[in-house]
Parts: structure tokens; C-alpha cells; sequence
């Protein structure tokens, strides 16, 4: 089975959405024409006109609609086949309609042009100057058969004073004009879609090279990060063998910068952790993702971070939607995301005050909110919480450990599910991190 190129249905359903405001221009034209204007235009042949572009375009939008829930093979040929079908059948319209309404002395002959235009972005330059050529044979052989006199010229009146179809200087050299115009129209087109075609196509090449050196960079500093972790982890078994005074008892001094040296090893130990995570992130290409519950995710979260609230006096409240239930996503990375939110807010809260978890049910989406009463952030430096590495200026000076990756890491996973995430805050009033995830695949 070939499935059918997208971007060549979307231009074929451009193509009869032109034909729709084609046809509601020509209802247009003809009234001011005729009722206005007061022209001379026989009616019939436009009311005819109006019927077949509607039964065609309905025909053409049925058709397209049925190859597509088919995925017939050979779809992609079917299609352009419609669409060159559609151009020539529009073509022969316009020529019928110009033919009936003054033939080459109606200031619409322009709108072969437009065609040629319309032909030659959506079709191959060889397609494109056929249609161009048949477009260039219907509008000689109108412009011969009345000349001669075999059908009928239907003029203009009140528009036209004088009989220019049978003036064959002005015939011979509009025709010139008209002729190398229209080559010279399809000739720039295909030229401009060609270097845009290339323009396109060395970009993604490039950005295709961009992704390899990424992924190569990524694999780097995870191989490097992860035997950086292996010597901090030992140096730091042995700083604990000191800190725990297995060895003897420390002097003051001693046992002050044991206590330094754990500490930095611990924050340390936490960088390079986060740091592989994120990096780690970055090469996983596919996660394993199912429903679960993420009102029972919350609970068990909160759980866990109460001790750490208690040991400040910080109340946790929540308040959860009885219809929130099961979210499409990998639990381990979501679960992640929230107690990191939550924590972050016991982190950042001073001692005695309160913190708000709410989930919301948005409909197809969860929305769960994590208030605070903290420091708060900057308002011009909310853009920049989520990048790595960063930490807030005011947190910066009042909280010396900490990362900076641990909400770009949470970004990173929301994303990855389609979810949006987001921050309000106020200096020194506190802040609320907002989590938008959506409930299926």
C-alpha cells in the first residue's frame, strides 16, 4: 500500500477551496455586471457554468475524502491525476465563460495567468507548461473560431465600443504578448519553487547534521557524567567513613571540614545526577507509556514529602477533583515532574506557612496546580526558570544548593507528553506552578 502524500492532498483540497471563492466571484460579477453595470451577458451559460464547478467540486471533495479512508494503491498518482484533471477542466470553464461573455475583449482573460500560477506550484514544470500550453490552444482556437466567424462572438455592450476581436493587429499582438507572458510566469514560478524545493531540502539536511552532533555530544557528556559519578560516589563513601567517625574521634577543625566536604560532595552528587537524567532524556527515544492514576500519584507524592514539610511547619493542603483519575503517559516521568514541583515549594517556602495542591479537571486535559507562599521569582526573570542550569537571582543568594535542572528536566517531560507547563509568581509572595497534561494518547 502507498499511503498518499499529505502535502499533495492539502493542495488538492486548496485547489477546490479556490474553486469555491471562483465561484462565488463569478455570482458576483455577473450581478454587478448585469444589474448594475447594466452589461449585455447571456444568463443561461453562467447558471450552467455555476452548476458544474459546484457538481465538480463536491465530486472532487468526495473523491479525495474516499482515497484517503481507502489507502488505494497508486493513491499518490490518483491524485495528482485529479488535480491536473481539475486544472484542465477550470481551463476549458474559463474559456467557455470568457467565450460567452466578450471572448478576448473581457478583461478576465488575465485570470488564465492565475491558473498558470496555481498549475505551476502545485504540479511538476513538465505538467506545468502542458497545462500552460493547453491553456494558450483554448484561448487561440476561441480567439480564431470567432475571428472567422464559425461561433458566435457574444460582445460586451456597454463595455466595449469597438469590435477588437475582429482586429487581427491587435489580436496578433496581444497574443504575442499574452503568450510569452504566460511561459515567463510559469518559467519564474517553477524557478522560485525549485531554489525553495533546495532551500528547503539543505535545511533539513543541515538540521538533520545538527541532531547527529547533538546526539553525539549528548552520548559524550552521559559517558563522562556517569564516570564522574562513579569517582564522586567513592570519594564520597569515604567522606561518610570520616563523617560517621569509624576511623576516631575528629578534632573541631577536623570535623568542620568533614562536614564541608559532605555537604558539597551530597549537592555535588545531585548535579551529576540531574545531569544524566536530562541528558539521559534527550536520547531516549521511546518510553514505555500507559494509564494510571494520577490522583493516587499525588497522594503517594505528598506522602512522601510530608516529612519534609513538617520538619519547616509547613501545612500541605489539597484539593483534588473526585473526577480526576487516569492520565496517557510514562508514570515514572510524571511522577518525577510532581514531586519535584512540590518539593520545590516546601524547598523555597519559609518556616510556618502554607502550600496549596489542586487537580482540575480540564475536560480531555488534568490541570494540577502547586501554590506557594515563598520567596517568589523575579518577574522579569520568569522566562527563565525552565532553562538549565538557571536559578532565580533571589534564590541564588538565599539558598546556596541547588541545580538548576530540575525544572528544565520537568519541562522536558511535559513536553515529551504533550502537556504545557508554566509559572506566576511575585517577589517575596510566593509562586504557582501550573501543569497541563492531556488525559489520552
Amino acid at each position: 500500500m502507498q499511503p498518499i502524500n499529505l502535502k499533495i492532498v492539502r493542495l488538492a483540497y486548496w485547489l477546490i477551496r479556490l474553486r469555491w471563492y471562483a465561484i462565488i466571484g463569478i455570482v458576483i460579477a455577473y450581478v454587478i455586471a448585469k444589474h448594475i453595470l447594466h452589461f449585455s451577458i447571456w444568463e443561461l451559460p453562467i447558471y450552467f457554468i455555476v452548476i458544474f464547478l459546484i457538481i465538480l467540486n463536491v465530486t472532487s471533495f468526495s473523491f479525495l475524502k474516499f482515497l484517503q479512508k481507502s489507502h488505494l494503491r497508486k493513491s499518490l498518482k490518483i491524485v495528482n491525476r485529479i488535480i491536473n484533471f481539475q486544472i484542465s477542466t477550470d481551463l476549458i470553464v474559463l474559456t467557455v465563460l470568457l467565450h460567452y461573455s466578450g471572448g478576448v475583449e473581457n478583461p478576465f482573460i488575465i485570470y488564465y495567468i492565475f491558473h498558470m500560477i496555481i498549475g505551476s506550484i502545485i504540479l511538476t514544470t513538465k505538467e506545468s507548461f502542458i497545462q500552460t500550453s493547453f491553456a494558450l490552444i483554448l484561448v487561440g482556437a476561441m480567439t480564431f473560431l470567432e475571428y472567422f466567424g464559425i461561433i458566435q462572438h457574444y460582445p460586451l455592450e456597454g463595455f466595449i465600443i469597438t469590435n477588437m476581436f475582429n482586429n487581427l493587429t491587435y489580436l496578433l499582438c496581444t497574443g504575442c504578448i499574452f503568450i510569452s507572458t504566460s511561459y515567463f510566469v510559469v518559467y519564474i514560478t517553477r524557478t522560485i519553487i525549485k531554489e525553495s524545493n533546495k532551500h528547503e531540502i539543505a535545511y533539513l539536511q543541515a538540521n538533520l547534521k545538527l541532531k547527529q552532533k547533538d546526539k553525539i555530544k549528548n552520548e559524550y557528556v552521559m559517558r563522562i557524567t556517569h564516570d564522574i559519578k562513579g569517582h564522586i560516589t567513592a570519594i564520597q563513601s569515604c567522606i561518610n567513613v570520616l563523617n560517621q567517625k569509624l576511623t576516631g574521634p575528629l578534632n573541631p577543625q577536623q570535623e568542620e571540614f568533614v562536614n564541608r566536604a559532605h555537604n558539597r560532595i551530597i549537592i555535588l552528587n545531585q548535579f551529576i545526577s540531574d545531569l544524566l537524567s536530562i541528558t539521559q532524556r534527550r536520547l531516549q527515544q521511546k518510553q514505555e507509556r500507559k494509564y494510571f492514576n494520577i490522583a493516587n500519584s499525588l497522594e503517594a507524592i505528598l506522602k512522601i514529602v510530608e516529612h519534609s514539610a513538617q520538619e519547616k511547619n509547613i501545612s500541605i493542603m489539597k484539593n483534588i477533583d473526585p473526577s480526576v483519575n487516569n492520565i496517557y503517559g510514562e508514570q515514572s516521568s510524571i511522577e518525577e515532574v510532581l514531586s519535584n514541583l512540590i518539593l520545590n515549594a516546601v524547598k523555597y517556602s519559609p518556616p510556618d506557612k502554607n502550600i496549596t495542591v489542586l487537580a482540575t479537571d480540564k475536560q480531555d486535559k488534568v490541570l494540577v496546580e502547586v501554590i506557594d507562599n515563598g520567596i517568589g521569582i523575579p518577574e522579569e526573570e520568569l522566562n527563565l526558570v525552565f532553562n538549565e542550569f538557571y536559578r532565580a537571582s533571589n534564590v541564588r543568594n538565599q539558598i546556596k544548593d541547588g541545580t538548576g535542572l530540575g525544572l528544565a528536566i520537568s519541562k522536558q517531560i511535559v513536553e515529551n507528553h504533550g502537556g504545557s507547563i508554566w509559572v506566576d509568581s511575585k517577589l517575596n509572595m510566593g509562586s504557582t506552578f501550573s501543569l497541563l497534561l492531556k488525559k489520552d494518547k
